[in-house]
């Protein structure tokens, strides 16, 4: 960077001004410490410590007066502004600009600015590198980068949003190890009364064809600190499950699979599954009766200290596992749904207001109408996939007001703490007006 001091002299050659100023819980324009400035700050100074940088000076600062664009923070001598979010932009603004002294464009703040730039879309252009069949209803499909390169790294769990031939998007896990940076694996079961997207990718998707992906998103990780690990997988519900299998077989944990397909024929991945659970697997075939299936009480009914248990597949099989895990601890218990769940009949639309805090502007939305629509509607871009509630792609931070979760992502802790909610499909309980970080 062009006027960028390199005097040994100074106690510090950088100092890094980031807000981490405190509203109170409601007030209508936030704060940089509501979104998260705090320990992205304590992030930024431990990260600086590990890059050995030694004259930078990380400091905290009260209100710099930009609170819609936040968090915020200034980098001196340059005078630089920036609009940061995440990890990921720390360890860019701390490899781009201060090791390598050029400014970070998608993050500047600009003088005159008032409002948040649009986000940039993170669209994936994947080439489909093979197709192949599993089972009669299930196709394996691998996706490879069409301009080469490394893919972005997902967590065991994930799952990527595909753009359909119809341009909507549907939500697919991840089944392959996730050390690996040069494809995804997916599998596709045909699904009867879908939506479309299993049908499309199973009637006119081919080898060499370019498809358009999100970047992963997990709402199904793995507990890392738990001293034990219980799968449960049902048909395609062992894609995630296969993932973590991966990562678990790495760390040397303490895992258990149960698989239940109808039959050997209608197993997908199986020799990979046994490859990677080899003697921690166990597979049901129930012949299509789930009465023949995995006997959830008696693998679930003694909980080990410390036990985490993994359910995907079928909304019978979840709903079985709920049942019979209603004994064990809050958080331990992890599902990955396909279709959201029952929705309670006392659950009943009416209008109510929103203020988008970033925006500084307020919205009715109409009882036939979801929070999702109406900020669209105001003209403000906002992201979405399922708009069911389970993939967490509209996912938006709860600045004031309580809302009535209806969403399947968020757990019961993280519903009573109200701290985000999914636009989609959540709305405002009766009275409330709610403070959105949009």
């Amino acid at each position: 960077m062009a006027d960028r001091q390199d005097r040994q002299d100074l106690v510090y050659e950088t100092h890094v001004f980031c807000c981490v100023n405190v509203r109170e819980d409601g007030h209508p324009r936030g704060c940089c410490s509501a979104r998260g400035s705090v320990e992205l700050r304590e992030y930024m100074k431990a990260r600086a410590k590990e890059l050995g940088l030694a004259k930078i000076r990380i400091n905290t600062s009260g209100c710099l007066e930009r609170c819609e664009l936040g968090p915020t923070m200034v980098i001196y001598p340059e005078a630089v502004w920036y609009g940061y979010s995440s990890r990921a932009d720390i360890d860019e603004i701390l490899e781009r600009h201060i090791i390598g002294g050029e400014r970070v464009e998608r993050l500047i703040l600009e003088t005159d600015q008032l409002v948040p730039k649009p986000k940039a879309k993170r669209e994936l252009k994947l080439i489909i590198a093979s197709v192949d069949e599993l089972t009669p209803e299930i196709k394996r499909i691998e996706l490879v980068p069409r301009d080469g390169g490394e893919l972005p790294a997902f967590e065991a769990g994930a799952h990527i949003d595909l753009v359909t031939g119809d341009g909507l998007k549907r939500s697919y896990s991840l089944a392959n190890d996730p050390i690996e940076r040069h494809r995804y694996v997916l599998g596709i079961l045909r699904e009867k009364n879908g939506r479309g997207g299993s049908a499309w990718l199973h009637e006119s998707a081919g080898a060499g064809d370019t498809i358009t992906a999100m970047a992963p998103i997990n709402n199904f990780g793995l507990a890392e600190d738990a001293g034990e690990h219980i799968l449960i997988a049902g048909g395609i519900g062992i894609a995630p499950i296969l993932s973590m299998g991966y990562r678990l077989r790495q760390g040397g944990a303490n895992f258990a699979l149960h698989y239940c397909t109808r039959d050997a024929r209608n197993t997908a991945f199986a020799d990979e599954v046994e490859e990677v659970f080899g003697p921690n697997l166990t597979f049901h075939h129930d012949g299509g009766d789930p009465a023949r299936g995995i006997k959830l009480d008696d693998v679930l009914s003694k909980r080990a200290d410390g036990a985490h248990l993994y359910v995907c597949g079928p909304a019978g099989l979840m709903a079985a596992a709920r049942q019979a895990t209603g004994h064990w601890p809050e958080g331990t218990v992890h599902f990955e749904l396909f279709a959201p769940s029952a929705r309670p009949k006392a659950w009943k639309n009416e209008s109510f207001e929103v203020y988008l805090s970033r925006h500084k502007q307020a919205l009715t939305v109409a009882a036939d109408k979801t929070i999702l629509e109406a900020v669209r509607e105001a003209g403000i871009d906002a992201e979405s996939s399922c708009e069911d509630g389970l993939c967490a792609t509209c996912r938006t931070r709860l600045l004031g007001g309580k809302a009535e979760h209806r969403d399947d992502v968020l757990s019961d802790r993280e519903k009573a703490g109200n701290k985000s909610m999914m636009i989609c499909i959540s709305r405002a309980l009766p009275g409330e007006t709610l403070i959105l970080d949009i």
